[in-house]
């Protein structure tokens, strides 16, 4: 056998060995998306819960600092609020409650302070849809939000309002019971 072809012969692969090569790396793949799918639903569930907990905290300290109620409610578009009671949305307001209405009402001449919209499957689910911070102390609403994903095996985050309008943090499902339901 000549040296030169001998050579030649070293330098490159059989199709055989690309083949190989390709089949394992497609089955590493498809092992993976299952798990990646998983941990982008994780992120975003805790990406959501920071978010609205940033939201509360902004609201009900400008509320004092301003002087001017301010609202923070789920909703289905970035510009109304879903309305009174249990709600669900994929979004968030937070604006100025200038008229001091009791109802969480978004008027068209109110300004939208802040506004988060999720990325699917992640979705927010709420005891009440509105939590409204006044500029002087008193009761104020409570209410959990909590975030979930259709995405299997994604632990759930909440955030709890207190009576006195402070926000925290729940990982995981509620003691004794279920959340995302």
């Amino acid at each position: 056998m000549n040296p030169a072809h001998a050579h030649a012969r070293t330098r490159g692969s059989t199709l055989w060995e690309l083949a190989t090569v390709l089949a394992v790396a497609a089955v590493l793949a498809a092992l993976a998306v299952p798990d990646f799918a998983r941990l982008r639903a994780s992120a975003g569930v805790a990406s959501g819960a920071d978010q609205l907990l940033g939201a509360l905290h902004f609201a009900r300290s400008r509320a004092i600092l301003v002087g001017v109620p301010t609202v923070v409610c789920l909703s289905p578009d970035g510009v109304r609020c879903v309305g009174r009671g249990a709600a669900r949305a994929s979004a968030w307001i937070v604006f100025e409650n200038t008229r001091a209405e009791f109802t969480p009402v978004r008027d068209p001449a109110e300004p939208i302070l802040r506004s988060y919209r999720l990325e699917r499957p992640i979705e927010v689910r709420a005891s009440r849809g509105a939590v409204t911070f006044w500029p002087t102390p008193r009761a104020g609403m409570t209410s959990t939000f909590e975030f979930c994903s259709t995405a299997a095996r994604v632990a759930p985050r909440a955030v709890i309002v207190s009576q006195t309008g402070r926000p925290r943090l729940r990982i995981g499902a509620p003691r004794g019971g279920t959340a995302c339901h």
